[in-house]
């Protein structure tokens, strides 16, 4: 019986050997054929790796879909605690294939190929160019420029120079106008995804990811928005547009203390920025920080002294405060036509006397 385990174990191990070694080589064979555009004999290879992959390639994505269903505590305790592991191997025959049916004017049949590829190896920069490729002479050039820019930014420079000469950046244009007009329409759910293309076009824009902040503030998506700011302010840091827009997101959150940072830096940078002050005083009531807020109200005033409004909260905030003099700011309001500042100030008495 020992001796039977033992050429059981050996048959294997040779199996094994032989299997790994065959595959290796047959690749090489097709890889050779395809560079001497000998597609033919290429597309003969790469089928015969794809017959002796085929076993270890489907156990490989069925683990990998089990994989992607598990909850992070799953995750931790299954047989890939420290993630997936991708084999690029297991992809190769399959982009082969696709290259040699590419070659052969099959254009259907090498998609299917260059796909099976990606699935496998989702950081596949060679696959993500040929599909694009196909794409966009199939005539989905937004998808096309999607695949090829993603391809660009894992280093592939055949993609780099097809994604400049095909235009896609300017496609992230007309993606942000169709969601400009779907959220003028309120239809904010589809802006969301034109915004989403928009990016996936053009990454390295921060108009896209601050369109989508802004459509994720009105979906109270306010986490999302967040991360698209940050992310913007990567791509272009020290802006005063994005910290003012951030700060209206954290503040929307109820978040005063990030609100105040991110004003704070605005009036750092642009010292007279009305809006800012005011925005920054919203912040200072949420944390009741009264004194604070009637501060930077007074700064709103300084800036601009015709609007009724920074009187009005200004009143408010020294209301809180217990500060009577919010009847003389109630008053002024009322004067500059702020229609909510004139019961206040026709209701507001004199101070209470001194004890």
């Amino acid at each position: 019986m020992k001796l039977k385990a033992a050429f059981i174990l050996s048959f294997l191990a040779y199996s094994a050997c032989t299997y790994s070694q065959s595959l290796s080589v047959i690749i090489q064979n097709g890889s050779d054929k395809l560079a001497a555009n000998n597609f033919t004999a290429a597309e003969s290879d790469f089928a015969n790796a794809i017959r002796l992959n085929d076993a270890a390639a489907k156990a490989y994505l069925d683990k990998l879909k089990k994989y992607a269903t598990l909850n992070e505590y799953q995750r931790s305790v299954s047989d890939m605690p420290d993630g997936f592991v991708y084999d690029h191997n297991l992809a190769v025959p399959y982009y082969g294939h696709g290259m040699s049916l590419s070659g052969l004017g099959k254009q259907e049949e090498a998609f299917a190929d260059f796909e099976k590829a990606i699935a496998i190896d989702p950081k596949y920069a060679e696959a993500y160019c040929e599909r694009g490729i196909i794409l966009i002479s199939k005539g989905t050039k937004d998808k096309g420029c999607m695949d090829l820019r993603k391809a660009k930014m894992l280093k592939n420079e055949k993609a780099k120079g097809l994604y400049d000469s095909n235009a896609c950046s300017a496609m992230s244009s007309a993606f942000i106008t169709l969601g400009d007009a779907k959220m003028t329409s309120k239809d904010y759910t589809g802006a969301l995804a034109d915004y989403t293309s928009a990016i996936q076009l053009n990454g390295d824009s921060i108009q896209p990811f601050i369109k989508r902040a802004e459509c994720n503030v009105l979906l109270k998506k306010y986490d999302k928005s967040i991360i698209d700011y940050n992310k913007a302010l990567k791509i272009k840091a020290d802006t005063v547009q994005i910290f003012y827009l951030r700060g209206l997101a954290y503040n929307a959150a109820s978040n005063w203390k990030l609100a105040f940072a991110d004003f704070s830096a605005v009036i750092r940078l642009s010292p007279n920025y009305y809006d800012a002050y005011m925005q920054r005083a919203i912040a200072c009531e949420g944390m009741e920080n009264f004194r604070s807020a009637t501060y930077d109200y007074s700064e709103a005033i300084r800036i601009n002294p015709k609007d009724g409004q920074a009187y009005y909260k200004r009143g408010l905030a020294n209301q809180d405060a217990k500060d009577f003099s919010y009847c003389k700011d109630f008053k002024i309001a009322a004067s500059l036509g702020v229609d909510d500042a004139k019961s206040l100030a026709e209701n507001c008495g004199p101070p209470p006397p001194k004890k």
